[in-house]
């Protein structure tokens, strides 16, 4: 391991970035939204505020649920030894709002992990490992390569956002994880987003999405 201060942080603003010392990084994730207009599951873009996930190698303690399946698939995908490790999270990013709040830790942690294991994989098997343990890939993927994208399986495109666009975000009170909002949707409506997923698609729902694009 390289010993002293690299400061590596900001690299690009809405990208996740690292900061290393010693035994220690500290992973800045930006938040996200997705399911943008009729792009369900498929269109995300990156916000300009932040988690800082800290994880310090060597270290014991009781790690959040979703941190610890994090390292363990990673470990799993790269067949390098597991190592103990402490994790901490702080920032601005609102936890079971919409923003990609799991996001920030899953991310945090895989991107710890591949730093301290001697960088094993690249940028897009962090992001598809991210997209695997969401069970979706649109906020993963503005949350690994910043701006808007645009995901179909493992293809991802990236558009850049222009820093002259702000955005509102209307947060809501209720904490509710992403399978409580989808089954709150119910209905009708979230029919024809499983027959969008399949492929499958009536004129109807054709339609509907784009009156929800304008």
């Amino acid at each position: 391991m390289p010993h002293g201060l690299r400061d590596r942080l900001p690299l690009e603003l809405g990208v996740a970035t690292l900061r290393l010392r010693m035994q220690q990084v500290t992973v800045r994730v930006p938040a996200s939204t997705s399911n943008l207009g009729p792009g369900f599951d498929c269109l995300g873009v990156a916000l300009r505020i932040y988690n800082d996930v800290i994880v310090t190698r060597g270290e014991k303690s009781r790690l959040p649920a979703i941190a610890r399946a994090a390292a363990d698939l990673f470990f799993q995908r790269t067949r390098c030894a597991p190592f103990s490790f402490s994790i901490s999270i702080r920032g601005d990013v609102p936890s079971s709002r919409g923003l990609g709040g799991s996001v920030t830790v899953r991310l945090g942690a895989l991107l710890a992990m591949n730093f301290l294991s001697g960088n094993r994989l690249d940028r897009l098997s962090i992001f598809q490992l991210c997209a695997q343990l969401e069970g979706h890939p649109d906020n993963a993927a503005p949350a690994v390569f910043g701006g808007f994208t645009v995901v179909r399986e493992e293809n991802v495109q990236r558009f850049h956002v222009s820093t002259a666009l702000s955005f509102v975000l209307l947060i809501p009170m209720a904490i509710t994880s992403t399978a409580g909002w989808i089954r709150r949707l119910g209905g009708k409506r979230w029919q024809a987003v499983h027959r969008a997923r399949d492929g499958v698609l009536s004129r109807a729902d054709d339609l509907s999405g784009l009156s929800h694009a304008l």
